[in-house]
Order: structure tokens, then C-alpha cells, then sequence
């Protein structure tokens, strides 16, 4: 009983005593590009669209992009008529980090020659793009 006394008041004191404070991480910015697929463009839009993500990977390591396909809610879906929808997000530590990675990309030929593959299949005009802070 003693021992257990003893180990529950160790707990106690430590869990009771004060932790240094952390610095806390300021939140990345995240950046979403939604799409609708045009129909029977599904499958050349998403291996494009990873096609892209692995070049992205490949030449730019630190950058974090990522595509997928699914259905989300946005002005250009609707419940009666879903269409596919591809979804490309990034994320950056700053806004300077996206500016210059938006900017590099743009100069480079083969993400051009990948990001022109992928307007034929997918309806610019239904774009959407949404710009937020992560959560800490």
C-alpha cells in the first residue's frame, strides 16, 4: 500500500509541475484548386494530375502537394447532377514559399507541358480556389 502511495504522489508532482513553455509553430498556409472533370476525362485527369504531383516532388523535395479525386461541395456541384472533381492542394510555411513556388513553376517547361494536359480535362471554368492557415 505504501508503494503505491508513493507512486501515485511521484505522479502527482510531476504532472503538477510547471512545463517550460514551447514556442508554438506558426500555422502553414494551405492552398486547394478544385475542378470539375469533364465525364469520361476521370481517369487522364488524376494520372495527370499524379503525374504532376511526382514531377513537383521530384524536382521541388521541400514542396508538399498533393491531387486527388472525389466529389466536394462547391459552387459548381450539384446534388441532382455530382461530377467528379479533382482536388489539388499545397502547402507552404509562408506566403513568400508559395509566391516563389508558384512562380518556379510556372518557368518550368515540363510542369507547363503537365498543367496543359490537365486543362483538357478538366472545366477551368468551374475552379475554385480557397486559401486557409493549418490549424496549430
Amino acid at each position: 500500500m505504501r508503494i503505491l502511495f508513493i507512486v501515485v504522489a511521484a505522479v502527482t508532482i510531476a504532472w503538477a509541475t510547471p512545463q517550460q513553455p514551447t514556442a508554438q509553430q506558426t500555422p502553414s498556409f494551405i492552398f486547394y484548386r478544385i475542378c470539375n472533370i469533364k465525364p469520361g476525362y476521370e481517369n487522364a485527369a488524376l494520372a495527370t494530375a499524379q503525374k504532376m504531383v511526382d514531377l513537383t516532388r521530384k524536382k521541388y523535395p521541400s514542396a508538399q502537394m498533393t491531387a486527388e479525386q472525389g466529389r466536394w461541395m462547391t459552387g459548381f456541384q450539384a446534388i441532382a447532377q455530382p461530377a467528379d472533381q479533382i482536388l489539388f492542394a499545397e502547402q507552404h510555411r509562408t506566403l513568400s514559399d508559395y509566391h516563389d513556388f508558384t512562380a518556379t513553376l510556372q518557368t518550368d517547361e515540363d510542369f507547363r507541358l503537365l498543367q496543359r494536359g490537365i486543362i483538357e480535362t478538366v472545366d477551368i471554368d468551374t475552379c475554385v480556389n480557397t486559401q486557409f492557415r493549418a490549424a496549430p
